[in-house]
């Protein structure tokens, strides 16, 4: 695992700052305010080669790989975690459409999501208790020439806003998981609804909304892959996004310590600065320890997966220790900050709610256990 980054990924994360301070800075208290779409912003993402930044350049990419896509979602949450939500669900669709799709599939779609003509959107949870299996998942149904697609999907980031949207349903309920296909669905296929966006506690901008699929037609040629390949395709790409969620957390949790080390810094008590003083020293080390850890496990999993190495016990790891540590980062940077860190006018507040997204939204944080003890066992 190389730990220094090379000169273009510095580079790139060195643009994203720049990006960050010019576009997001301005926009991401109110953002958090009104939960509105920061469309100007997203446009910027797709000029600065944000949104395709580790697809091929023959697809319209920046070829700068997964390293440098999560060196950019971290650099981006430590700003606006909503806004890199919305980067994230898109890459999902992306690397999902890129991985599974075939040469027709790459010409129709990719430059498209690269260039940001079009944003992506990833659409696999359901309000049932086994997404994907049984009865209350998403049919797929065979019909000469294409499927048709019933039911509902849940919790789909970017949903309103995406127009190309990759969709995980059921085309064998007696196979299981195994029954699992992935098709992609062009927003306004006629029978597809989206519902009136969630009001979620953090990571407010990225919307968050329900699909309704009322015999939606999806011709043959936007099946990804085979009918059989949508448990093996949900399963990485939400490995994938493991990995660029847990770059979201170690951003969040880098700007929260930050904060609270200037903080504390300035913050003077019985004469002399809070900074002097062991336990708030604790407090800041520990916070700073868990972010390193974690970063370096997390550009270990996205090496893996850009030089095509197996990623999804790496990545499953990462998830299970920021489970742990996300939310602790914050409660600790606010005890610094004390009755001020509470404060609605301080940003740790706002830093508190999107940390809990970034471990929620793709899969409950206790899923990765059997991934890592599954390889221990095997």
């Amino acid at each position: 695992m190389s730990i220094q980054l090379t000169e273009e990924q510095q580079l790139i994360g060195q643009s994203a700052r720049e990006f960050a301070q010019a576009y997001l800075e301005p926009i991401a208290a109110d953002m958090d305010r009104t939960g509105a779409f920061p469309a100007e912003a997203v446009r910027q993402l797709a000029a600065h080669d944000f949104l395709g930044l580790f697809l091929p350049g023959e697809h319209g990419g920046a070829d700068a790989g997964f390293v440098s896509f999560v060196e950019v979602v971290e650099t981006l949450s430590r700003t606006s975690a909503a806004t890199a939500s919305i980067l994230v669900n898109h890459a999902m669709a992306a690397y999902a459409i890129h991985r599974w799709g075939d040469a027709a599939q790459h010409r129709a779609f990719l430059p498209a999501l690269a260039s940001g003509a079009s944003l992506g959107a990833f659409a696999v949870y359901e309000h049932g208790p086994t997404p994907g299996v049984g009865p209350d998942a998403l049919q797929a149904t065979r019909v000469p020439g294409g499927w048709v697609l019933k039911g509902t999907k849940a919790f789909v980031r970017n949903a309103g806003e995406a127009q190309v949207l990759v969709v995980a349903a059921c085309a064998d309920p007696a196979a299981g998981a195994k029954g699992l296909a992935a098709f992609i669905v062009r927003a306004g296929a006629p029978g597809l609804t989206v519902a009136a966006p969630a009001e979620t506690m953090g990571l407010r901008g990225c919307p968050v909304a329900d699909l309704r699929f009322d015999d939606v037609l999806v011709p043959d040629g936007d099946l990804l892959g085979k009918a059989g390949d949508g448990g093996t395709l949900v399963e990485e790409t939400l490995a994938m996004a493991s990995v660029a969620e847990a770059a979201q957390t170690v951003g969040l949790g880098q700007a929260a310590v930050e904060h609270a080390a200037a903080y504390a810094r300035t913050r003077v008590q019985f004469g002399r600065p809070i900074a002097a003083l062991q336990a708030i020293q604790t407090l800041l080390a520990e916070t700073a320890t868990d972010c390193h850890l974690a970063r370096l496990g997390l550009r270990d999993a996205a090496e893996r997966l850009e030089s095509g190495e197996p990623f999804l016990v790496e990545a499953a790891m990462v998830k299970t220790f920021l489970a742990r540590v996300g939310s602790r980062m914050l409660i600790d940077t606010v005890q610094v900050e004390g009755g001020f860190g509470y404060s609605e006018f301080m940003p740790l507040p706002r830093l508190f709610r999107d940390i809990a997204g970034t471990t929620l939204l793709e899969a409950p944080a206790q899923f990765p256990d059997g991934t890592i003890a599954a390889a221990l066992l095997a």
